[in-house]
């Protein structure tokens, strides 16, 4: 007798079914969980599991709040990355400092990866910065030595038990930003000529660490939806010896892919077996609001191997240059080297960080620019639809805030990047994502901006600009 069909995959089927006839158009809202749920006479758990079989199947795109939206499927997503299998030393990072050492004015950002002011919350900020000044008194104005001050230390400790963690204060290092945080990381556990293994396409800060330390990058396909592909890494460590794995598994930057629960579980327990630390950059890992998703790979460390890497630059205040380290078993080496490299922080930004964690004001910032967020990838995403070259692929990140955008191949990024400056708007070339200058043809684009009438009009002239370029190919 042939067994039955789950119910959840029925009502999968049903509501599959449903979009492939038309019944929801690309980018409308379906039916909530709950909705389901009463109307198929099921559990909430089943109803969710049916979203979750056609959210894998790329039919529907979780949005954190706000329900399961129909993907459109005019433009499909970018091709999972196929690098080369041989290590490598860094050299696009002399690109990367061309553009950021000689930036012009820019009008509309959609490079940096950072939230617009306007979304920030400025007046509790200084509230909160007003505050600590007043009960810190004179000291205010003295050094936060290393590790950093006990109550911000406390308050980081304390948020990451939310999701699973549950790391101690002690084994936290705050750091002037998250880029020391992954230099510290990866001085305590490579040495020049070592081996990293990175993702496809991959961070070029992390890249520029790694040229400035002398490490050569090994580059592990990465799919834009699940992120770093752990069965390619795992070849990888059988292969040849690799002194760090550097990932981004909560939301990958530059593809905003979100790798699934059980695999971070299999990150860890794989890099585990091999002895091999993971330097864990989470830096937008509060832009995560799924359950099955939040739970950094921090949360499964049994053994001390993942140094978690984070900050609040990317959520809430980019000029405080606030970020921190839980560096496992490395930490007393992450201390020291800590005291070599910068000697102290700012006792103010720190006091005042923490009061803001400990307030409440964190949280229900992060509710309205998560709002804010989702509004700005939607009205960017509808405007590259309608504006950028046919055969053009872009992401659709269900958590994050960026963009990965592959062009037809004759477009050249570079070329894209230099007369969008000519105009004013701003955008992150593909090859500053690669060791060695790959994704020739791609953009990174940050939705982090308010999508007023003057930004969409930017993106339909940067759209203009890719279209030019791909028709001069075949003039």
């Amino acid at each position: 007798m042939r067994s039955r069909m789950p119910l959840y995959r029925s009502i999968a089927a049903r509501l599959r079914a449903a979009i492939e006839q038309g019944a929801y158009v690309p980018g409308q809202k379906v039916s909530s969980a709950r909705k389901i749920a009463q109307r198929e006479g099921v559990s909430l758990t089943t109803a969710v599991d049916a979203l979750r079989v056609l959210e894998s199947e790329g039919l529907l795109l979780a949005r954190p709040r706000s329900g399961f939206f129909v993907v459109d499927k005019r433009a499909p997503e970018p091709v999972p990355s196929r690098p080369s299998k041989y290590p490598q030393f860094v050299t696009s990072a002399a690109i990367a400092r061309s553009i950021f050492l000689t930036r012009p004015d820019i009008i509309f950002p959609l490079g940096a990866a950072l939230p617009d002011p306007a979304w920030l919350p400025l007046r509790d900020l200084q509230r909160a910065l007003t505050a600590a000044g007043r009960r810190l008194g004179p000291a205010a104005q003295t050094y936060s030595m290393p590790p950093g001050r006990a109550d911000l230390r406390r308050q980081i400790s304390a948020r990451a038990v939310n999701w699973g963690a549950t790391f101690g204060p002690d084994e936290v290092v705050i750091t002037s930003g998250e880029t020391q945080a992954m230099r510290l990381a990866l001085k305590v556990t490579c040495k020049a000529g070592d081996v990293v293994a990175v993702e496809s396409p991959t961070y070029f800060g992390a890249l520029m660490l790694l040229e400035t330390l002398g490490l050569r990058a090994l580059e592990i396909p990465t799919d834009p939806r699940t992120g770093l592909s752990i069965d390619a890494l795992e070849r990888a460590l059988t292969t040849r010896k690799i002194a760090a794995v550097l990932a981004s598994p909560n939301v990958q930057n530059p593809l905003g892919a979100s790798m699934p629960l059980n695999q971070k579980k299999r990150l860890v327990t794989l890099l585990q077996t091999h002895q091999v630390p993971l330097i864990e950059d989470d830096v937008y890992g509060d832009l995560v609001s799924q359950p099955g998703i939040r739970a950094g790979c921090k949360a499964f460390d049994t053994d001390g191997l993942v140094l978690y890497c984070s900050s609040a630059s990317k959520t809430l205040a980019p000029g405080w240059r606030i970020g921190w380290i839980a560096a496992g078993r490395y930490v007393d080496a992450v201390l020291r080297a800590r005291l070599e490299e910068s000697l102290a922080g700012s006792p103010l930004i720190e006091a005042a960080l923490a009061d803001f964690l400990s307030s409440g004001d964190y949280e229900r910032h992060l509710r309205r620019f998560q709002s804010r967020v989702e509004g700005g990838i939607r009205a960017i995403a509808a405007r590259i639809e309608d504006s950028f070259p046919a055969g053009t692929r872009f992401s659709r990140p269900a958590n994050g805030y960026l963009l990965w955008v592959e062009l037809p191949k004759s477009v050249d990024a570079l070329e894209v990047h230099r007369q969008a400056l000519g105009v004013g708007i701003g955008i992150s070339p593909g090859p500053l994502f690669s060791p060695q200058t790959g994704f020739q043809h791609h953009l990174r684009l940050n939705c982090a901006n308010e999508p007023s009438a003057g930004l969409l009009q930017a993106i339909d002239r940067l759209g203009a600009i890719c279209a030019s370029l791909a028709e001069a190919v075949h003039r």
